[in-house]
């Protein structure tokens, strides 16, 4: 990883709470209340305990903005680790995300208990879209996990908020506290930004914060124009446990360059795909793994890397692009072709319409999606070229929509996506290739050619 820094040669950049030209000293000032840091010692092979009564003065927010103290727990003093009211934040247009984040050796601190999420309204200034978005995400999560969404009462609840003055969502990791909080705001206005945030609400963190980042981003950070709170967003949680492989079109994966850090793929081909709105498949596996969702050993038998549903056992969690109850067949909506030597055209249409709420948002909370499974004969390969993408949608993360064409030898992990209007040519040694396109916002047309060659062509 390489950190970009403006240091003075004659002093050194120290973590929190350590100052003097070389690191050697406490901090100052140690003694001022206001802002005081102290070095508490301890005889050798002793551990310190440390008990908070409370604290007045200092107002309990998001990221303790206002004022709050830290902890140094970990080896490496220039993580944090423990921040008393500490929160995630996700701002609106900065996505390009276990990752599963424990502390010590108790896995399970976090897990809300027996797979439940207890959560209200604060209704005072959320509109019936928000609401909308917020339950449609929680229905998404149910009906491929275990997870269950209650409106019960609880010692731990999340307290659904929003507020018009802020333009970022957010919410606490895990199982955390009476009343944690889970912000929402009309910038966040989409079904898989929702899902974001209830996915760190049940205990993870960001793809780009896995222990294994480095072999797939490359990142350029200022750390001096980065707060405390920003560095969260990117740092490399000390303790964690990767349940399922990196994927670049994880919804919790930030977008390529993001507006002021940046995480750039290693791959050039995924530069629009990172920061994804769509659920992808190793998100909801993620969480069934984490939570332990399963079905038995007598469970349904499932086709194309599909696994028994936990929240409907009778069928199976599917790739994209397979479907019916064990995968077996191709998803709906969808056509099959049948590729040839010479090229065939296809144009695949998508009309979402649009969605006036006040002015202000155009966009379906959720996408509409199309499938085509082109087959060719064994031993040969099938080439696709994206010739024109008539949407004007593009965005980084193709959150409005795009075409995708499932080339990786994997087929649960997202292939590059196409949202801008450029040529694109790829190869699939796959038969059937998958190829999905969404939407939701107004009429996405993709054209597309396709053909077979010899595999070494």
């Amino acid at each position: 990883m390489e950190i970009f820094v403006n240091l003075p040669l004659e002093s050194c950049n120290c973590p929190y709470g350590y100052g003097g030209d070389d690191c050697s000293q406490r901090a100052e000032p140690g003694e001022d209340l206001e802002a005081s840091i102290e070095w508490k010692h301890a005889p050798a092979n002793k551990t310190i305990e440390i008990k908070v009564d409370g604290f007045s003065g200092v107002q309990c927010g998001f990221g303790c903005m206002n004022g709050g103290f830290e902890v140094k727990i970990l080896e490496d003093p220039r993580m944090t680790i423990l921040n008393f009211g500490s929160h995630n934040k996700h701002s609106h247009g900065s996505r390009a995300k276990r990752q599963v984040i424990i502390r010590g050796e108790d896995q399970d601190q976090y897990k809300w208990p027996n797979n439940t999420v207890h959560y209200y309204f604060d209704e005072e200034n959320f509109d019936f879209s928000m609401k909308e978005t917020i339950l449609q995400a929680m229905k998404m999560l149910s009906s491929h996990t275990c997870i269950k969404f209650s409106t019960e009462p609880s010692d731990v609840i999340i307290r659904m908020e929003s507020d018009s003055d802020r333009n970022y969502c957010f919410s606490e990791i895990g199982h955390v506290r009476e009343n944690q909080q889970f912000s929402f705001t009309s910038s966040c206005y989409s079904v898989g930004l929702a899902v974001h945030e209830i996915i760190h609400s049940l205990g993870f963190m960001h793809a780009h914060q896995r222990a294994d980042r480095d072999e797939y981003l490359h990142f350029v950070m200022d750390l001096d124009g980065m707060s405390l709170q920003d560095r969260q967003q990117y740092a490399i949680w000390e303790h964690q446990i990767l349940l399922v492989p990196y994927d670049y079109g994880s919804v919790m994966q930030y977008a390529d360059a993001d507006d002021n850090y940046f995480p750039i793929n290693k791959n050039r081909f995924m530069y629009q795909t990172m920061g994804s709105e769509v659920v992808a498949f190793y998100d909801y596996l993620m969480i069934n793994k984490y939570y332990e969702c399963s079905c038995g050993d007598d469970a349904l038998k499932c086709q194309n890397f599909g696994y028994p549903n936990p929240s409907n056992c009778s069928q199976c969690n599917c790739p994209y692009g397979f479907g019916g109850d064990d995968c077996s067949q191709r998803a709906e909506p969808g056509t099959t072709l049948q590729a040839t030597k010479g090229w065939k055209n296809t144009t695949i249409s998508l009309d979402a319409g649009f969605k006036d709420v006040n002015h202000l948002r155009m966009r379906q909370i959720d996408y509409i999606y199309s499938y085509l499974w082109i087959t060719a004969p064994e031993n040969k390969t099938t080439e696709i070229r994206v010739l024109q993408s008539e949407s004007g949608k593009c965005f980084r993360g193709c959150g409005r929509g795009a075409i995708e064409i499932k080339t990786n030898e994997d087929p649960r992990l997202t292939s590059p996506r196409f949202c801008c209007n450029e040529s694109k040519t790829v190869r699939s040694s796959h038969t059937p290739t998958v190829v999905m396109a969404y939407n939701s916002e107004g009429l996405n047309e993709y054209t597309i050619a396709y053909r077979y060659v010899d595999t070494y062509q």
